[in-house]
């Protein structure tokens, strides 16, 4: 999702050659007008991954209401103000915060189907981590629910998550159906759709009843229902601890 402040200031500029030349060279963002990295830059965007990183961990261990930003900062090793200079606001980390889970998500998809594990085993795969981390399932939940107030500073990053998410994997679920995964038909134009509205609702459901919700048996009787009869999913490889978490 989106912020509205970048980490380190804008470009830098420099003038090519002594006060009486009059041509200039202006830098591309994050480099110097001599085309060598911007250290200001580069030093502001590792440290605004950092604070990602950080505030995943956070918001995983102690949930929404649990966390602050306090306790985020303190662990990354910076002041509050400090911490802000990079997101802006509570609300843009906590933006932030999803698209980053979003970003981890998409990528250990993309690396399990190149490992062979088919399209819907993938999303499996995902139910099965969130519901290890409550914390961040509980931010998505809240954030999403908050922010259908048009007046919420994360409306706009929240609905527009929303609409990418809608269609983010149409043409895999078109070679999905191609490949025999799901039913000839599922329409690939909708189900990503009804994937998020089932996702969401067993989520939510999850959370406040979580001794009798298993939201990772629901979701498989759902693949179930998406899958022709008698198809064998192919499983992801196995993944070390440190591959989870990275």
């Amino acid at each position: 999702m989106n912020e509205s402040d970048s980490a380190g200031g804008g470009a830098t500029t420099g003038t090519a050659g002594g006060s009486g030349n009059r041509g200039t060279a202006t830098a591309t963002r994050g480099t110097t007008a001599a085309g060598l990295p911007d250290r200001r830059i580069v030093r502001g965007e590792q440290r605004r991954r950092e604070i990602l990183r950080t505030a995943v961990e956070v918001f995983g261990e102690q949930g929404f209401r649990g966390s602050s930003l306090r306790e985020i900062a303190a662990r990354v090793g910076i002041s509050e103000a400090g911490l802000l200079h990079h997101f802006g606001s509570k609300a843009g980390l906590l933006t932030a915060t999803l698209e980053e889970r979003d970003r981890r998500d998409l990528v250990r998809r993309t690396e399990d189907e190149a490992a062979g594990a088919d399209l819907l085993t993938t999303i499996r795969d995902q139910v099965r981590r969130n519901a290890e981390t409550p914390g961040l399932v509980s931010l998505h939940v809240v954030v999403a629910a908050e922010a259908t107030d048009a007046a919420h500073p994360a409306h706009d990053v929240v609905r527009d998550r929303y609409r990418a998410l809608r269609h983010q994997d149409d043409t895999r679920f078109q070679d999905a159906v191609a490949r025999g995964e799901l039913r000839p038909e599922v329409d690939p134009q909708a189900i990503g759709q009804l994937f998020s509205a089932v996702m969401d609702g067993l989520q939510l459901q999850w959370l406040l009843d979580p001794d009798n919700v298993d939201m990772v048996a629901l979701f498989d009787q759902f693949l179930a229902l998406l899958r022709p009869e008698g198809s064998t999913p192919a499983a992801p490889a196995h993944r070390t601890t440190e591959q989870e978490t990275a």
